[in-house]
């Protein structure tokens, strides 16, 4: 049998789609060859989601996880910094097929 999936109550959904939508339009520029590459996200929790970039330096991707409610200007503009994500001391290993390390900022 299946888990049971609770799914988060319309409001909360909303918001968060929001939130991500800001995100995406926010990431969405001009490719730079130097700078991460956004390439997608999904929303893992009430508060939280999962950004995903593309490394420009190596045949990398980063799962960036975020609260979706401290989505500022200094979090957006860590991420497109190729320094920031190639910080291996933020790394950890990675369980989600669509990314190679979690770089967890959900402190941030």
């Amino acid at each position: 049998m299946g888990q049971d999936v609770n799914s988060p109550d319309s409001g909360t959904e909303q918001t968060a789609a929001g939130h991500l939508l800001d995100l995406v339009r926010s990431f969405v520029t001009t490719h730079v060859s130097w700078k991460p590459m956004f390439i997608g996200a999904v929303i893992t929790g009430d508060d939280l989601m999962r950004l995903y970039f593309r490394s420009p330096e190596r045949d990398r991707v980063y799962g960036v996880d975020v609260l979706i409610s401290n989505t500022g200007p200094g979090l957006l503009g860590s991420l497109v910094s190729p320094a920031f994500l190639a910080n291996e001391n933020l790394h950890a290993p990675s369980d989600d097929p669509h990314c190679d390390v979690i770089v967890d900022l959900t402190e941030y």
